[in-house]
């Protein structure tokens, strides 16, 4: 019998500000709140106002709980959730 919780992957499509401590601000948040970095891909926009973040994670934790921390980030623009899997979302 296993004491691990089922974790869950987590895809979520981040538009920031041009600016380094926007993703410094992201990885920050997501250790804070006990998720695990799957992947990270960025891109900046073709006008280099911001930047597209593509962040995988994987928890056990409800997925709300990062969402609602990273919106709150001053760098955030705009987050999308991609994949959830097990839970209700509140958007």
């Amino acid at each position: 019998m296993s004491n691990a919780a089922k974790s869950h992957q987590h895809t979520l499509t981040i538009h920031t500000r041009h600016e380094a401590v926007a993703i410094e601000r992201l990885l920050q948040v997501t250790r804070y709140r006990g998720f695990t970095l799957a992947g990270l891909e960025l891109k900046p926009l073709a006008d280099l106002t911001g930047l597209l973040i593509t962040l995988s994670v994987v928890s056990d934790k409800p997925i709300s709980l990062l969402v609602n921390q990273l919106n709150k980030l001053y760098d955030v623009l705009d987050l999308e959730l991609h994949q959830a899997e097990a839970g209700a979302l509140r958007a």
